[in-house]
């Protein structure tokens, strides 16, 4: 279809030879120019979606690989285009190609290793950018803050401050201490007026309840009893959050807690439910 609309152009330049290729090429460069622009457009306008972030936990990491694949492509269907323009057999070169990304994976397997093992820590999420971690490598352990993911190598920032580059195919084992569950406690004092048990089972219930809103395994709260004396006694809830959100979580339950305690009575600083109607 190119080759038909620089036949057009033709007759205007002729004294260059190759014309009508000349014109083809420039017209199949500029469509490339154009839809990379587009691609890269559509991708930026998807990410930015609030619905992707709840689905995609590294928005910029996908969004980056997203615009390489895409230029990628473009520039391969650029590159065919161009030869089948000049008259160029594409059969051999795909089977040369072939032939010879086959002898550099075999003469680059250590590279070949490292791109493969980046794709898989890439999107089983095993680490991000910010986590503290610890790898186990063939060469030995590293500590260190993650400052940047590619796929044939991670960088670290260790504890001296220094950028460290390891290989993700000399990475045996990987351990995210920013990923792993902190546990949080809670210590609440009441007023001797009910049941020991029942304020007990009322705590756990509000907590339980109040799991949802701050990102917290229902399954992990523990409420026991601390202490009692003639009037006042103190419960502790214990649970697990991811250590990223502890200290968020933690205020949030405990604001959840004595809001509900406020307005059961349990708690001075709320008017109990009986006398809500005197006011």
């Amino acid at each position: 279809m190119l080759s038909g609309v620089a036949l057009l152009f033709a007759p205007l330049l002729p004294g260059l030879e190759h014309t009508t290729q000349w014109i083809a090429s420039v017209i199949t460069l500029a469509v490339a120019l154009i839809a990379w622009r587009l691609v890269i457009a559509a991708i930026e306008r998807f990410y930015a979606r609030r619905f992707v972030s709840r689905f995609i936990p590294r928005v910029s990491t996908y969004k980056s690989l997203s615009k390489s694949l895409g230029g990628a492509l473009i520039l391969a269907l650029a590159a065919i285009e161009l030869l089948h323009i000049w008259s160029v057999n594409v059969t051999p070169a795909l089977w040369s190609a072939t032939f010879v990304s086959a002898a550099i994976a075999f003469g680059a397997q250590a590279i070949v290793r490292d791109v493969l093992t980046g794709v898989f820590y890439l999107f089983e999420d095993t680490y991000d950018v910010g986590d503290g971690v610890e790898f186990t490598t063939t060469n030995g352990t590293v500590n260190g803050v993650v400052d940047a993911i590619g796929l044939r190598q991670t960088r670290l920032i260790d504890q001296q401050g220094r950028a460290v580059s390891i290989p993700n195919g000399s990475i045996v084992y990987v351990t995210n201490a920013t990923r792993l569950p902190s546990r949080a406690s809670i210590r609440i004092v009441l007023p001797l007026r009910a049941n020991v048990q029942e304020v007990r089972r009322r705590i756990a219930d509000i907590a339980a309840q109040s799991a949802a809103e701050v990102a917290v395994d229902p399954g992990s709260i523990t409420v026991r009893l601390d202490d009692a004396t003639a009037d006042t006694v103190s419960f502790s809830v214990d649970f697990e959050a991811g250590r990223l959100h502890a200290r968020s979580a933690e205020a949030t339950m405990r604001e959840r807690l004595v809001t509900a305690l406020q307005a059961d009575g349990s708690l001075p600083g709320a008017t109990p439910p009986s006398q809500s109607g005197a006011l």
